[in-house]
């Protein structure tokens, strides 16, 4: 059962981190029915006149529990550039609830790629929320469900308006604790081995599958990826190959 929209403001002033950020946002809106979360921050202008293979993704405020396989995939194939959600997101200010058949009839063909792409990866439906700030950043908080598109829809149109509340506190939260220590990250230096792996991590593979390909034990990848995890101040693996991604730390 999901708590109070009141309970959850409450909460969202006692995180401290974002590890603390993303506990919550998976709990509260898995208690809603989205088994998946994304939030991204960005200047809006930064995506309108954006060019592909421009690298703005390092700069954003980047949380999800998508899988890293997606995100990897998404990111090398430039889609931040034509996906017709984020765009209609520097648009509009309404919640956006999409499907394989969003803006199909105005789509060009590359954006159709991207869309048939991600029904393929199993993101086939979803509500996304816009949320522009004071300063001209532009939050993207999108949901995603495995529930069939007649539950999807049902509980989207029961809850989207407590959805839009959340995500602007949610917002509001995140740029105040996050955007300062984003401002000021240096550069993650990583070893060769720890790129190695992490690469591996990206595809899917386990530590020991890593293991059994690079030719060293479960122990050692292991070790490396807590040591990357440490770096990132992550807590688990996925999270580590998303944000090597994220800052372009894992290109060939």
């Amino acid at each position: 059962m999901n708590a109070s929209v009141e309970t959850v403001l409450a909460d969202l002033e006692t995180l401290k981190s974002e590890g603390d950020i993303r506990k919550k946002l998976a709990a509260t809106f898995d208690a809603y029915g989205y088994n998946y979360y994304t939030y991204a921050g960005i200047d809006a202008d930064e995506i309108r006149d954006a060019t592909p293979g421009q690298q703005f993704l390092s700069e954003l405020i980047y949380l999800s529990n998508l899988k890293a396989e997606w995100v990897a995939h998404y990111l090398e194939s430039d889609y931040a550039h034509i996906d017709p959600v984020v765009r209609t997101c520097t648009e509009s200010r309404l919640p956006i609830r999409w499907d394989e058949r969003f803006k199909a009839n105005s789509r060009s063909a590359f954006e159709s790629q991207m869309m048939d792409d991600a029904w393929e990866n199993g993101l086939r439906r979803g509500l996304t929320i816009p949320v522009h700030g004071p300063r001209g950043e532009l939050g993207i908080f999108s949901l995603n469900s495995d529930l069939c598109d007649t539950e999807f829809h049902k509980i989207t149109e029961a809850r989207k308006y407590e959805i839009q509340v959340l995500a602007y506190h949610f917002h509001d939260a995140i740029q105040r604790k996050l955007k300062a220590e984003k401002i000021a990250a240096l550069p993650v230096p990583l070893t060769d081995r720890e790129v190695e792996i992490l690469k591996w991590t990206v595809e899917g593979k386990t530590a020991w599958e890593v293991g059994t390909i690079l030719k060293i034990s479960e122990r050692t990848v292991n070790f490396h990826l807590q040591n990357v995890m440490e770096k990132f101040g992550v807590h688990n693996k996925t999270h580590a190959a998303a944000k090597a991604m994220h800052m372009g730390l894992l290109s060939a």
